[in-house]
């Protein structure tokens, strides 16, 4: 049977106090990748230190279908399965 590529994205900003429980349950995940709209916080850093791939863009005037679809640009075309999670939400163990 196919292993399938299975990948998280999101969208954050300043998110600092969720990143680790965050990036614990989607430890499963194939890649993870997080498009961040303007932290003044440790979210990037700490992201980028668990692994995640991170990419900075600032969306003026605040649309947040448009954060959503460059986070999901940000996906390899290899993709079987991506997830979309908030910062604040985990995946239970064993989800995958």
């Amino acid at each position: 049977m196919k292993k399938y590529k299975i990948y998280i994205y999101a969208i954050s900003k300043n998110e600092e106090q969720f990143v680790d429980r965050w990036m614990d349950s989607i430890d499963e995940a194939d890649g993870v990748f997080v498009l961040d709209t303007g932290s003044d916080d440790e979210t990037v850093k700490k992201l980028k230190n668990r692994g995640a791939i991170v990419k900075k863009k600032i969306i003026k005037p605040w649309r947040f279908d448009e954060a959503r679809n460059e986070s999901l640009k940000m996906i390899p075309k290899d993709a079987d399965i991506c997830i979309c999670l908030d910062l604040d939400e985990v995946i239970e163990k064993g989800w995958r």
